[in-house]
């Protein structure tokens, strides 16, 4: 999710109507399996959801089993004060896992500590994917091959997730 709250309109406005929207979404969406799952982006991107705080807070407002939370480790190494500790605050109301390293390219190009990182997403009981969105540099097929080199080659205590590389 993407924006800025326009000039005139209360934070706290755009916000009953982000619930208002979601609340819809996940029930059309409920019927047919399907969950959503939130992004939250630094304040570079959006003014609404910056953080993984701020997101559980919107998944208590919208109230809807079938939402939850796809963290970026790039947004969290601007937005969280501890990586690790928010990654656990959010325990099974993650969703999806996103990962780049410090410089948006592939884990391992810049310095975030990825075994402590997937370590705590590992002990949330997490089992689903990890995938790259990183920039595509040098270009996207090197940038794939070493992102996903570098992850499993990471010895991480819990059993790992499974990796993908999403090109983009």
């Amino acid at each position: 999710m993407r924006g800025i709250v326009r000039k005139g309109v209360d934070h706290e406005q755009a916000m009953d109507w982000l619930v208002e929207a979601l609340r819809e979404c996940c029930a059309a969406a409920r019927p047919h399996g399907v969950r959503i799952a939130l992004e939250p982006i630094c304040r570079y991107e959006t003014t609404l959801i910056n953080n993984l705080s701020q997101g559980l807070e919107l998944l208590e407002r919208v109230g809807a089993d079938n939402m939850g939370l796809m963290p970026d480790t790039f947004h969290m190494n601007i937005e969280e004060p501890n990586i690790e500790k928010s990654i656990r605050a959010c325990g099974d109301r993650i969703f999806h896992f996103h990962v780049a390293d410090s410089n948006r390219w592939y884990a391992g190009a810049g310095h975030l500590d990825w075994v402590s990182i997937l370590s705590a997403l590992m002990a949330t009981g997490y089992q689903g994917y990890v995938s790259g969105e990183w920039m595509p540099l040098p270009d996207p097929d090197t940038s794939a091959q070493k992102g996903i080199a570098y992850l499993r080659g990471l010895q991480i205590d819990s059993p790992a997730p499974s990796v993908r590389g999403e090109k983009g």
